[in-house]
């Protein structure tokens, strides 16, 4: 037992000798790829997203995030020739928390986004505004000082119900947001310390 004890009482002190510290910025993004299904009973779709984001760290590797979020994701019916499009930009709030493992850093976390969506079916245009949660997670690999490669995987779920003209007059059972979306990115992180 008291083994034990030291042993997590070194690795807590280890990892604060290598922590982003309170007052760190961090400027970064990430381009991800995901598979996006617009409900349980849809197929799923390949996606594409940028995502850049400013994080502060409010203490020892504990960032809050501010973020952005552009997709696409796009695919024709075959043989009718009838192209489908939908676009996504969206503004987000969230956190990460970071865990040093040699020689770079785990982190997971949490964020919320609200998406403004554009589609193009056919010959309509359309649009509507959904909120989503995200759970992350991903390691952090030093490649010059202060700068990381992200290598990360997300989920991404829908909350509530869709909003906007398109969804006025739709029924109550078409209005859910049961998106889902299971992707893998990989971006460029800069941590500029006090």
């Amino acid at each position: 037992m008291k083994k034990g004890l030291l042993i997590l009482l070194a690795l807590i002190i280890a990892s604060s000798v290598f922590a982003f510290t309170k007052g760190t910025i961090n400027p970064g993004g990430t381009v991800s790829f995901a598979s996006h299904k617009p409900n349980s009973d849809e197929k799923a779709i390949t996606m594409f997203g940028i995502t850049p984001q400013v994080g502060y760290f409010v203490i020892d590797n504990l960032s809050a995030d501010v973020l952005i979020n552009y997709t696409y994701e796009g695919q024709s019916k075959g043989d009718s020739n009838e192209e489908n499009s939908l676009s996504a930009l969206g503004i987000g709030i969230g956190g990460r928390y970071f865990y040093p493992i040699a020689p770079g850093k785990i982190y997971g976390g949490l964020d919320f986004l609200y998406n403004t969506n554009s589609w193009k079916v056919s010959d309509y245009d359309g649009g509507w505004n959904a909120m989503y949660l995200g759970l992350k997670a991903g390691y952090v690999l030093p490649i010059v000082e202060n700068v990381y490669v992200d290598f990360g995987l997300r989920y991404q779920m829908g909350l509530g119900d869709y909003g906007g003209d398109d969804y006025e007059n739709v029924p109550d059972k078409y209005k859910e947001n049961e998106e889902s979306t299971f992707g893998f990115n990989i971006g460029l992180q800069i941590f500029f310390s006090k």
